[in-house]
């Protein structure tokens, strides 16, 4: 063969790879949102259901979770460790009670200044101490030490509301010192609750400063990182990842569990980002303010990329069967920016359901779907199905079957060019 020949064949077989790279086959992404509420005595059955929650996640068939409320290190240990063989790829961080926020400036553009003494530092340290001794009389897995635990909030909440009164109603020094009451309750033994709150300047944050989110994919990861938000009473986090898929696309995922907005005088609004509201309308604040800062991220970071976005918002429309409004500015918000990943056919489902529906939850849950998926840079058609998943009472626990959670998991299957 000539060199002319040669050159000729050589140029037709690059003509037929290019062609071939770049018509490479679309991918069906299937990703799910899953909050697996390892919360401590805030959500019960924990101990029966955190086992059959790693086989659920090891049996699973889609290509990328995002988890939620995996709080402590030695659940996110479990997960990573139970699931390994599914979910080889994994992004998952630790933070602490210093752990700095990213981006901390309020609605404002401000920081606010950081604490400089304990939540219940001086005075307030008796009315701690009377809170705790109803607790260890009352609410203890082991009565009356200060080595037991909290058995459950509702306990807390239905036998100690008078004790902490005085923390509930006072000056905004007392409610920090119940603030740190309150996070610390639901893992804490009532010894180390004392020594938190008399004792680190940031012991308002749950679960000692940690996050609870973790990204679970069967395919590459590149720049993890973990993008941290103001958050009041627990770290709010951004767990992200750039996933690389079989058909050689890649697609940034962001996974998220924003501030819920609480209306019960049990939970009142503490932190600087309400924008000097409060109760209930201070959650929302923080909430949209998280909301606007995880899309800024989201446009930084991604650019002309596919992205993913999921978790538990906190945010949901009424409908007929979730009919309760949550977080509806936070909502519309990021549906002004980003895609919804489901189907012109799903039917609206409530994903965090009251005790009819899902036992682990109590009666007076309002019936709310709260757990989404959005896309960024993906045309609405290319969601192939949206479902919810992980629904259906699997764990014996306290006499009768519960599910996994007090969230049922959101899936959806979206093609990726």
């Amino acid at each position: 063969m000539s060199f002319f020949s040669r050159s000729v064949a050589t140029l037709a077989i690059f003509a037929f790879t290019s062609c071939g790279s770049d018509s490479a086959e679309p991918y069906d992404l299937q990703i799910d949102t899953f909050n697996v509420a390892l919360a401590g005595a805030f959500i019960p059955f924990e101990d029966e259901r955190r086992g059959p929650i790693v086989e659920a996640l090891n049996a699973s068939t889609s290509d990328v979770v995002c988890v939620q409320e995996a709080w402590r290190q030695s659940d996110k240990d479990m997960i990573l460790t139970g699931t390994s063989g599914t979910f080889p790829h994994t992004a998952s961080f630790v933070h602490d009670l210093d752990s700095a926020i990213d981006d901390a400036t309020d609605q404002s553009g401000n920081v606010p200044p950081a604490p400089t003494t304990p939540p219940c530092a001086g005075a307030l340290t008796e009315s701690l101490d009377a809170a705790l001794s109803c607790l260890q009389a009352n609410c203890s897995t082991v009565p009356g030490s200060e080595d037991g635990q909290t058995t459950s909030s509702a306990c807390a909440q239905d036998m100690c509301i008078e004790a902490v009164t005085t923390l509930l109603l006072g000056s905004a020094d007392s409610l920090r010192c119940y603030s740190c009451l309150a996070t610390s309750l639901p893992t804490e033994p009532f010894r180390d609750m004392r020594e938190l709150c008399t004792g680190e300047n940031n012991a308002e944050l749950a679960f000692r400063g940690q996050s609870g989110v973790m990204i679970l994919s069967k395919h590459p990861i590149e720049n993890a990182e973990a993008f941290v938000l103001p958050g009041t009473w627990n770290r709010r986090v951004v767990a992200e990842a750039t996933v690389s898929l079989p058909n050689g696309s890649d697609v940034d995922v962001y996974c998220n569990h924003l501030t819920p907005i609480f209306d019960s005088l049990a939970f009142p609004y503490t932190g600087p980002y309400g924008d000097d509201q409060v109760g209930a309308d201070g959650w929302a604040a923080e909430q949209l303010l998280q909301a606007e800062k995880l899309i800024r991220r989201v446009q930084d970071r991604s650019g002309d990329r596919p992205a993913v976005i999921l978790g538990d918002m906190n945010a949901g429309r009424a409908h007929e069967d979730a009919t309760f409004n949550e977080g509806l500015l936070t909502l519309e918000l990021l549906e002004s920016v980003f895609t919804p990943a489901v189907t012109s056919d799903f039917v609206p489902r409530c994903t965090h359901c009251p005790e009819s529906i899902n036992p682990i939850s109590s009666e007076d849950t309002p019936p709310v779907w709260i757990d989404h998926i959005f896309m960024f840079n993906v045309d609405a058609s290319a969601v192939q199905s949206t479902e919810i998943v992980l629904d259906q009472p699997t764990v014996p626990a306290g006499g009768t079957m519960v599910p996994l959670s007090d969230h049922f998991a959101l899936r959806s299957v979206i093609t990726i060019d």
